[in-house]
């Protein structure tokens, strides 16, 4: 069984990761429907209104993926927000035990109240179990789609 680990990158390190990382910008730009480009997803983290974390076998050093996120202050409180999500197909199962701990971890450290994001109704099953709640249900309507 593969053994996936997810790790921080330094600000500095960021723009050594874009090229590696490309498939995987592309699918969340696919995803935002156009909402943000990938341009406008590597502008958040390098100017470090968000972080980028890359899922990778400790291994060979594959990439298999990435996480982006943010912390988001609200008026009364932080909040850790996962605001990017690309992976390699059925390869969450892999590290979802490391995110979520690392996640959990990183937010903590930050100050932050709670963990946040918006996801597809398939991830309920999986994030219930570590104590998330559905609260909200985005929908979504594109007019060049109607």
């Amino acid at each position: 069984m593969m053994n996936l680990s997810i790790s921080l990158i330094p600000y500095g390190q960021i723009s050594y990761m874009v090229a590696p990382l490309i498939k995987y910008l592309q699918e969340s730009e696919d995803w935002t429907k156009g909402r943000s480009s990938i341009d406008d997803i590597v502008r958040f983290v390098l100017t470090g209104q968000m972080q980028l974390w890359v899922v990778f076998n400790p291994e060979d050093q594959a990439i298999h993926g990435y996480v982006i996120t943010e912390i988001k202050s609200y008026p009364q409180s932080k909040m850790f927000v996962i605001q990017y999500c690309a992976m390699n197909p059925n390869h969450m199962k892999y590290v979802e035990d490391v995110m979520h701990e690392t996640a959990d971890r990183f937010a903590k450290d930050a100050g932050c109240a709670g963990i946040e994001f918006f996801g597809r109704p398939g991830w309920e099953p999986h994030v219930k179990k570590r104590g998330y709640t559905v609260k909200t249900v985005v929908f979504e309507k594109f007019f060049d789609e109607v």
